[in-house]
């Protein structure tokens, strides 16, 4: 089940100034968060607003005299930052898809139901959230802040008022596809998901070291396939942890520089 949080506080910065301060802290390892505010690449009060949203997704981490590094999640967006900027891209939004529920909540609503628009999609999302926990929702602030964060990362475009999914997102399409509903049951088709990531991600085959991490998300099944052949599938136990285990696994494979 989705996990739903009450507040997501998000700094609503342009891409460039996200990324120049991941190209800062890894070209130098243990600056202070005050130096990063002198180059003016971070806001707020105390470490800052950009290095606490880091921190909380994984990308950062912050030692007791706030000297910021990079976290191994965060050195593989530093790498692709430094080889493919549209790499980088699709790693950001695969780690906002892994870490802010809300987010991947509105990433999977567009795919469901694009083109929607801006305001239905955010009637649609707090619907959803109600669903799961009748105090929680995604106010205005926040809503337009995780949109504006998968417009700049291209995950989703905004035309004549209304949303799609962009190429960026094709990763988290896989995961999202590869899980099916029977008998009101969610199955993982992992031979679907490892083709469907091979086409997109350098062909790396990630299902042998995937498996090895799935022991806490799902539990083994083998359903027949097409005449001739099978495919493994898994029941879902908990589906966040096979959303984790499977960004963990794309974010471990190797990035040349």
């Amino acid at each position: 089940m989705l996990s739903i949080q009450r507040s997501i506080p998000i700094p609503r910065i342009g891409l460039e100034k996200l990324i120049n301060y991941i190209l800062l802290v890894g070209e130098n390892p243990g600056i202070n968060c005050s130096v990063i505010k002198e180059k003016r690449l971070d806001i707020g009060k105390g470490k800052g607003d950009i290095t606490r949203f880091f921190q909380r997704i994984g990308l950062i981490e912050v030692d007791e005299k706030c000297g910021v590094r990079l976290t191994e999640v965060g050195n593989a967006v530093f790498k692709a930052l430094n080889e493919d900027l549209t790499l980088a891209k699709m790693l950001l939004h695969l780690v906002l898809y892994r870490e802010l529920p809300h987010y991947r909540l509105l990433i999977d609503l567009i795919s469901e139901h694009e083109p929607v628009g801006v305001t239905e999609l955010h009637e649609l999302a707090n619907r959803r959230i109600r669903e799961l926990s009748p105090t929680a929702w995604l106010n205005d602030v926040a809503y337009k802040a995780l949109i504006g964060l998968a417009i700049d990362l291209e995950v989703i475009e905004v035309t004549n008022n209304k949303v799609n999914i962009r190429y960026t997102a094709s990763v988290s399409e896989c995961i999202r596809k590869s899980i099916a509903i029977t008998n009101n049951q969610k199955i993982l088709r992992m031979d679907n998901l490892n083709n469907c990531l091979k086409q997109l991600i350098r062909n790396f085959d990630i299902k042998a070291s995937l498996i090895n991490n799935l022991n806490n998300c799902v539990e083994p099944i083998v359903a027949p396939g097409p005449i001739g052949s099978r495919n493994t599938y898994f029941r879902v136990i908990d589906e966040d942890c096979v959303v984790r285990q499977v960004v963990d696994a794309i974010l471990r494979l190797p990035i040349s520089t």
